[in-house]
């Protein structure tokens, strides 16, 4: 391997025809991309050469002994492998015939020690980890199959010893393939996910790539956003939520001249901060804590499974010992050793879980572990935001009503230099509309803004003396603020309205429209058909425009002018009766998709506050995904279960026959690994 051409961040490499004789272009490809710092990978399969795109911080040097190790060693590996299969194979059938014609004498069990260590060779680990475990009196799945091979050797059974030592590597092989697979699947994942990052140029704020900041430049975060960097704030205050670094749930309140650290999350406030330390560090930390998050985060049943599988191993141990004691023979009790469950009743929950992961990851959904698989199987209710969850989230203004002596650009002038920084849907629209108009407006510091959750906006200094309040109509309340019945006598009972003032004057109300995501409709009944029993709808908007979306949806459960603290109330007391799965987008959704029994975060637009609550993030935002999430789930925990009674049912038949003397370790052997190779295929194929 070897470099032939380099950019900036780009590299062309020469790989050997032997290096990669036994690879497809696709396995090349995904096994560079599994490297942290490398994003693209194109291999020429008649050249032999690979195109890379990685982070322009990391040097080519590094790339090329990721690289080595990725691809080299692997191909290597399994070439090796497969050319000492069949060798043991060949072997142990000569050893056998050895055995047939010569009897048991001395120069056997030389024989017998000779493939005793060639088997091990095919797989060193399983005997290290497996005595080692045996000599501190807890056996696990490998002491097993370590021990029923010695004990086949003993017995002059050499071709037994290997069958159980080639069958248990592919079940090994084929474990590792799915886990290697669904890792592929989270990286893709993650990286799709382009980050956007505010920097500030000369106290304007400019969006840009994060690839593409450096240490030392100025960062602005907001609330709702995930901080994407290390480094100190320089201006601004905000409430921090460390749980992601620290483990402490209660958030922090940072100022001025405090650390801050990439993947923790703004709750309130908004923040310039010093970038220390960024780039590959960071995004690969985010991505190493998907990984660790999904693979440890096991379901109730996989915890039981390796509780019962760690539980079946001194049980195997004592049942062979029994078989000896009542039959005295060597031969049948290396048979209750080759067939254990320990594998298959691992298997027959992680593996399925795997697929499924799969299975979401391929369509644009990162689910954290198996819990969240089989809470989604049983789930009864689920429950809906309604601005950006049920509607597509991109509303427009439908109307400008203003105050008598107020024109509508002063309104969205006023309007877009509140809503500047802000994530939600509805704020988004008022400053799209005045840029529409080409509608100039001062830059809005950040200390000069107070995002009051739930309720809208108050920002200072407008035109250096002003305060523009921008909200819900319950905010004008809290402040006091009359007026707008001169504006439109009918402004209680608009919909999607947004009330504008300045100075403690009413200013206007903006009549806000969005429409209802397509196959959100269809969504709803698909969720009916899967015995979801009921649909609901929590919103912080006025009861006509809620009602609205519901009846367009039939949604009959409908709960509006909500803060947040009443989501959470809402699904506490819907959980005593039933699980619960809160779909939403949004900051004010964060605190509910957390207490939920699943939080489900859609569409690439999600706060940072909302992904990290929730258990399943659909990056594209189609609707009919949730359904489909709930399907494979209830699908998976049937397979599981069927594998898991499968599992006993083969295992525990294979032990009596094997006792009874109707079948020999080979056999037993074959029943065993061919039960967990079958629950391996019959998850693979089952859930595909």
């Amino acid at each position: 391997m070897r470099i032939i051409h380099q950019l900036p961040g780009r590299l062309r490499v020469q790989l050997a025809k032997k290096e990669v004789q036994t690879w497809s272009k696709k396995q090349v490809e995904a096994s560079a991309r599994r490297t942290a710092f490398i994003y693209s990978a194109n291999y020429n399969e008649v050249s032999h050469s690979l195109l890379i795109y990685y982070e322009h911080q990391v040097s080519p040097d590094e790339v090329l002994t990721a690289l080595s190790e990725k691809i080299i060693q692997q191909s290597q590996s399994l070439v090796r492998t497969g050319i000492n299969v069949v060798g043991m194979l060949s072997i142990s059938l000569l050893a056998e015939k050895y055995l047939a014609n010569r009897g048991t004498k001395l120069s056997a069990r030389s024989l017998m020690a000779m493939n005793l260590l060639a088997n091990i060779n095919l797989n060193p680990d399983i005997f290290k980890k497996g005595l080692s475990q045996l000599f501190k009196l807890k056996p696990t799945a490998e002491s097993l199959t370590a021990v029923s091979v010695i004990a086949a050797h003993l017995t002059f059974q050499p071709l037994t010893a290997t069958i159980v030592m080639i069958m248990s590597g592919l079940s090994d092989y084929l474990e590792q393939m799915t886990s290697r697979q669904s890792q592929n699947f989270l990286y893709s994942s993650a990286r799709k996910n382009s980050k956007i990052i505010h920097r500030v140029e000369n106290e304007t704020v400019v969006d840009v790539p994060l690839a593409k900041v450096k240490s030392g430049e100025i960062i602005a975060f907001y609330t709702g956003e995930k901080i994407l960097v290390d480094g100190e704030i320089i201006a601004g205050n905000a409430v921090i939520n460390e749980a992601s670094i620290t483990g402490e749930y209660q958030a922090t309140i940072k100022k001025k001249g405090a650390s801050v650290y990439a993947g923790t999350v703004i709750e309130s406030g908004q923040i310039k901060v010093k970038a220390e330390k960024l780039g590959s560090q960071t995004e690969e930390a985010a991505i190493y804590r998907l990984l660790a998050e999904a693979e440890t985060n096991k379901s109730k049943l996989q915890k039981s499974a390796d509780a019962l599988a760690q539980k079946m191993v001194p049980i195997s141990f004592g049942a062979a010992a029994v078989t000896y004691l009542v039959t005295r023979n060597w031969l049948k009790a290396v048979g209750i050793l080759v067939i254990d469950f320990v594998c298959g009743v691992k298997l027959s929950s992680e593996i399925a879980i795997l697929a499924t992961m799969n299975h979401f990851t391929q369509k644009g959904i990162v689910i954290k572990g198996g819990q969240a698989i089989e809470s989604t199987a049983g789930i009864k209710e689920v429950v809906f935001d309604k601005t950006g969850t049920l509607t597509v989230g991109k509303p427009v203004i439908q109307k400008v009503l203003t105050a008598a002596d107020t024109s509508q650009d002063e309104l969205l002038r006023a309007g877009a230099y509140a809503e500047q920084h802000a994530s939600h849907p509805l704020g988004r629209a008022i400053v799209a509309e005045s840029e529409k108009r080409g509608l100039e407006y001062p830059s809005l510091q950040i200390t000069d803004e107070e995002v009051i959750t739930g309720y809208g906006i108050i920002a200072k200094k407008y035109h250096e003396t002003d305060t523009v309040i921008v909200g819900a109509l319950k905010l004008m309340r809290k402040y006091n603020i009359q007026g707008f019945e001169q504006i439109s006598e009918q402004y209680a009972e608009l919909s999607n309205a947004i009330y504008f003032a300045i100075n403690q004057q009413a200013l206007g109300i903006v009549l806000i429209s969005d429409r209802v995501r397509p196959a959100m409709a269809r969504t709803i009944q698909q969720l009916k058909d899967l015995n979801i029993t009921k649909i609901t709808m929590l919103t912080g908007d006025k009861d006509s425009a809620a009602v609205e979306v519901a009846e367009q949806l039939k949604i009959d459960n409908v709960k509006s002018e909500l803060l947040p603290k009443d989501k959470v109330a809402y699904i506490k007391n819907a959980e005593r009766d039933h699980p619960v799965m809160m779909v939403g987008d949004g900051l004010n959704d964060s605190a509910a998709l957390k207490w939920s029994t699943v939080g489900v975060a859609l569409g690439s637009h999600a706060s940072d506050a909302a992904k990290n609550a929730s258990d399943i993030f659909i990056n594209d935002g189609r609707p009919e995904v949730i359904a489909d999430a709930v399907y494979a789930s209830q699908k998976t925990m049937r397979v599981i279960k069927q594998n898991y009674a499968g599992v006993l049912g083969f295992n525990a038949s294979a032990i009596l026959l094997n006792f009874n003397g109707k079948i020999n370790p080979v056999i037993g052997a074959f029943i065993h690994n061919g039960t967990t190779i079958g629950v391996i295929l019959r998850s693979l194929l089952k859930l595909h």
